[in-house]
């Protein structure tokens, strides 16, 4: 999960790269950077510790990357380093990932099921989730024991429940207003739920 304040770096970071048509080498120099500097737990240290100048920390950070990186990565670096924000180098990296991938018609998609699906069940499942967002998707599957049956698919935090146990909450509620309509009040015990 990121925060504003990661989100709001990634953002800047990707409209540079739109704008240079630069997004496919951003990325890969981002990753490089966060394997390097974030990734590693002692690295990670060395640039969170306050008692390190940030001169210190920027030669660290031109040591690795010099030209090796986008020059704009680089500046983002530098920012980081003196904002004392390089924690956020993994947050960044995520949201980029995730722009870039909508940016490119592609939606994440974690699927929970009741139990594994067979391939033609998977295809058939991507096929309608593609439809339904009108993007291709990258599925993620997870069985989920507690499901009656049917999927829960979560994609940008956008959830569609496609399971039993929607279904029958969905008729027992429509069944409470159908009551209640016609002044018919459930007796003790009777609540499904």
């Amino acid at each position: 999960m990121t925060t504003l304040v990661g989100r709001n770096y990634a953002r800047a970071l990707f409209e540079l790269a739109l704008e240079s048509r630069s997004e496919a080498g951003m990325e890969e120099g981002l990753l490089a950077a966060r394997a390097a500097l974030f990734d590693d737990r002692e690295t990670r240290a060395f640039l969170a510790n306050r008692l390190i100048g940030r001169t210190v920390k920027k030669k660290l950070v031109r040591d690795v990357f010099g030209s090796a990186v986008d020059e704009r990565l680089l500046v983002l670096l530098y920012l980081l380093v003196d904002r004392g924000r390089t924690t956020l180098l993994g947050e960044i990296a995520e949201e980029y990932q995730r722009l870039l991938r909508l940016a490119r018609g592609v939606r994440k998609v974690t699927l929970d099921t009741a139990f594994p699906l067979g391939p033609e069940e998977t295809d058939r499942v991507t096929r309608a989730l593609e439809s339904l967002l009108q993007a291709r998707v990258q599925m993620q599957e997870r069985v989920r024991r507690s499901l009656v049956g049917g999927v829960v698919a979560e994609s940008e935090g956008r959830e569609m429940e496609l399971s039993v146990e929607r279904r029958l909450r969905d008729l027992a509620d429509r069944l409470r207003r159908e009551g209640a309509r016609r002044g018919v009040r459930p007796s003790p015990g009777s609540d499904p739920e």
